[in-house]
């Protein structure tokens, strides 16, 4: 069963309405037909870019970091939330100018490295190895994923698609509600990893997250072998990244709210 004809990019998070029309380039016709390796090749760049960046963070500041210093904890933390904002911007940039893909896709590869260990390595000072089990949790998670879709344990079927739009877009909600409560004076606990709630909450983002790699690969899956663009390889290498980097983060404040 096909999957329902959306906009946006892997995660239904970042889908745009179909109301809003992406602004392509002026000839938007398919030129090539994508192979595997093409796609896996600009997927495994993606990957080494924000592999360079999270590396290039922990070298310049985790021996501050383990040596206890709070003041370079909260400098790393700020520098993730600046490359988490950039990266949002790019995605943002590119479910309208479709065909920049190829241009901002390896920028947010770059901004999501220093989102991810930004926010490790501030978290690394009170709870040593949380950067490295998260990247394992990550990593696992993501092979399991797509070990039950390429044997077909899991179907994305068209129920399936818009169960995963819909929790992500319930996350997303309930997140625009806690914004608005916190501008009220009246802040949301669990939306920030407090207690039992927080657990509940960032376990059941991750799921969500997971389920989002399902629809991810099935994208790839429809578009390999098909004439594509020349900058569809690096649209679903972005939208797949996007989806890992979010998984990270949520895995990250899961298991922090554990450790605490």
């Amino acid at each position: 069963m096909a999957l329902p004809r959306t906009l946006g990019l892997g995660s239904p998070l970042l889908n745009l309405p179909r109301s809003f029309k992406p602004i392509s380039s002026p000839t938007e016709q398919p030129v090539f037909r994508l192979s595997l390796r093409q796609q896996m090749f600009s997927l495994g760049l993606l990957f080494t870019l924000s592999l360079l960046a999270a590396l290039a963070m922990a070298a310049y500041f985790y021996p501050s970091i383990a040596s206890n210093d709070k003041v370079v904890a909260n400098i790393v933390r700020n520098i993730g939330f600046g490359g988490g904002v950039f990266g949002f911007s790019l995605v943002l940039l590119t479910a309208f100018y479709r065909h920049w893909a190829s241009v901002t896709a390896p920028l947010y590869a770059l901004a999501g490295g220093v989102f991810m260990s930004g926010l490790a390595l501030s978290l690394e000072q009170r709870f040593p190895g949380i950067a490295v089990q998260s990247l394992v949790v990550t990593f696992s998670i993501a092979l399991v994923m797509y070990a039950l879709y390429a044997t077909g344990v899991i179907k994305v079927t068209r129920k399936l698609f818009v169960l995963i739009y819909a929790a992500t877009a319930t996350i997303a909600l309930v997140y625009l509600v806690g914004f608005t409560a916190l501008l009220a004076g009246v802040p949301l606990p669990f939306l920030h990893g407090a207690g039992v709630g927080g657990m509940l909450w960032f376990g059941f983002i991750v799921v969500t997250a997971s389920l989002n790699l399902l629809v991810d690969f099935r994208r790839i899956d429809n578009a390999i072998q098909r004439a594509q663009p020349s900058w569809m390889r690096w649209y679903l290498g972005l939208g797949m990244l996007v989806t890992l980097v979010w998984m990270y983060i949520s895995v990250l404040r899961l298991i922090a709210n554990a450790r605490r």
